[in-house]
């Protein structure tokens, strides 16, 4: 019912609940637009598109109080809630245990100014909606809209207990925007976001609206679809989503066409374990991406030996560096034309404890794809900087030697890569002149302009710059005259066999004059034996490393390797 409305001040979407026995309810409440509540049970879901605040009076807090603040949170999620209290009642112990309980403002029952009560009930209001965006911002993801991986988990092990009591099967898919990567590269951030949200919006056209699909991160989603019970019906949605990638996205103007990978599993295949569900979802993802991507694949429980191996080392690799099982190799540069210490390359290098020493061909991409290698290569960069800092200052190497370190396409698509390596420079105390950085041709040529302004911004500090392995990737002349370089690296394929391969000899022949002719300077990887080191000596190579000289050794061994070089 409604008491009479009145002159006095606003008191619309007040729903008013009185537990009092003795006292009587103040008058301020009896008029104006209060709606009274005869009884805690009236505190239901047909109240709920009122929102606003239930007001409790109580005489003290009891067993009745806490029902009725507990049953209007769970009816009437999105009102806020005000408890009225005698003054002798509002002691510090029951405030505390009041917001506890989750209300959101509270008053002594001896108010009498309508305008005490309505700023309370504001104050209410106002926490309230904070709360429920608190909790949104929680459970949602922000571009999007969908639901995030916290609450993809909640509903799912919710799910799955209800489907499982009912015997009903619930399907999960977990998706991938095939190559999404490159969107960003080409027309950067900002369409990449808007692409996403059409994305959702496209994939939320072809589930029902009992699933749920979230977005887990970057471009990787996921499905939780109810009342799935076999293969057929589970494919049935896949493919729905899949085929609704065949017709370009217009973003901004763009025609942008992209392909979903799609993993799956049963829970009935897995009896309902929620984490079982997820994992082999997850790795039928994988196999898809292994298998041309643009694919929809049931779990089959099948993991190859390969699989396998590399969970273990992402394992693994969590926890090498905390317990110093990864260490550096420095491998010596020398002039070519007087047998110089020009410096070293430093190498990354992991000594497991069973596995002994694993290769960096097998370890170094696992850090690319988990991101681990924005951590290791940090630490790599730093540590080799501390080094070198330390063998100059002790005189062990030449004042002018230089240190190389290698950065991964992960860290150079980094947007403070140059403030990463200003820090450590700093940090280290290392001349940046004495630095080098030594990227792929590959690396650049994802993104060419973006891949100028990076090097710009790095030979801003000093450092020097080189191209790793050139002539192994797109090998286009017409871009290095372009490139903010000091160096060309001639790959050990082009070196090994030039003595007797003539046209290897020709390739290393005119990288090295063409370098030249640009101003750069050329290092040779791989060179093994003294014929080979003369044939670069009449091309004229500038430096030279290589097992001829020495393997990569630890920091340990440098200083004598220096000593045996004029100096």
């Amino acid at each position: 019912m409604s008491l009479s409305p009145s002159s006095q001040p606003d008191f619309s979407q007040v729903h008013l609940l009185s537990l009092l026995s003795e006292l009587p309810v103040p008058a301020v409440l009896t008029s104006g637009e209060v709606t009274l509540l005869e009884c805690p049970d009236e505190i239901c879901s047909n109240l709920a598109d009122l929102g606003g605040i239930i007001l409790v009076l109580a005489e003290q807090l009891n067993s009745e109080l806490r029902a009725s603040i507990e049953r209007a949170q769970l009816t009437l999620a999105d009102a806020g809630i005000v408890v009225a209290l005698p003054q002798s009642e509002l002691n510090e112990i029951n405030c505390v245990r009041l917001i506890e309980l989750g209300v959101q403002e509270l008053v002594a029952l001896e108010t009498m100014a309508p305008s005490q009560w309505l700023h309370h009930i504001r104050q209410a209001r106002a926490r309230k909606n904070h709360e429920t965006q608190l909790k949104r911002f929680s459970h949602y993801d922000p571009l999007t809209q969908l639901a995030n991986r916290s609450l993809f988990q909640d509903r799912l092990e919710h799910n799955l207990i209800q489907n499982q009591r009912r015997n009903r099967g619930t399907g999960v898919l977990f998706l991938d925007l095939d190559r999404f990567r490159v969107v960003n590269d080409i027309y950067g951030h900002h369409i990449g976001d808007q692409l996403l949200i059409a994305c959702a919006e496209r994939m939320l056209e072809k589930i029902r609206r009992s699933d749920t699909l979230a977005r887990l991160g970057s471009n990787n989603f996921a499905a939780i679809l109810d009342d799935v019970d076999d293969e057929q019906g589970m494919n049935l949605v896949a493919d729905k989503i899949s085929r609704a990638f065949n017709e370009p996205f217009e973003v901004a103007g763009h025609e942008i066409f992209i392909s979903v990978s799609i993993g799956m599993q049963l829970a009935s295949r897995v009896n309902y374990e929620v984490g079982e569900l997820v994992r082999h979802a997850e790795l039928a993802l994988h196999d898809a991406k292994r298998n041309g991507r643009n694919a929809c694949v049931l779990y089959q429980g099948n993991s190859s030996p390969a699989d396998k191996v590399r969970l273990g080392l992402e394992s693994a690799l969590h926890h090498a560096l905390e317990r110093d099982e990864l260490y550096l190799a420095y491998q010596p540069q020398v002039e070519v034309d007087g047998n110089h210490f020009y410096g070293v390359e430093t190498l990354m290098r992991w000594r497991h404890p069973v596995l002994g020493n694993v290769p960096p061909t097998v370890f170094i991409p696992v850090l690319e794809d988990t991101g681990l290698i924005d951590q290791f290569g940090l630490w790599a960069i730093e540590t080799s900087c501390r080094q070198f800092a330390q063998w100059l200052s002790q005189g062990q190497v030449p004042p002018t030697a230089k240190v190389s370190v290698n950065l991964s396409p992960r860290q150079f698509r980094q947007p403070d890569l140059a403030q990463q390596i200003k820090n450590a420079l700093e940090t280290t105390g290392l001349p940046p002149q004495r630095l080098t950085l030594e990227v792929t041709e590959s690396m650049l040529m994802n993104n060419l302009d973006q891949g100028v302004e990076v090097l710009a911004h790095l030979r801003q500090l000093g450092v020097a710059v080189a191209i790793d392995d050139f002539g192994t990737g797109y090998s286009s002349l017409s871009y290095l005259k372009d490139l903010p370089i000091d160096y060309l690296k001639i790959d050990r394929v082009f070196v090994k066999d030039i003595v007797t391969d003539a046209n290897d000899a020709a390739i290393a022949n005119s990288i090295i004059g063409l370098a030249h002719n640009l101003g750069l300077k050329v290092i040779a990887e791989g060179v093994e034996d003294a014929e080979i080191l003369e044939m670069l000596r009449v091309f004229g190579c500038d430096q030279y490393q290589g097992f001829y000289f020495a393997k990569p050794v630890v920091a340990d061994e440098i200083p004598g390797l220096a000593g045996r070089c004029d100096r």
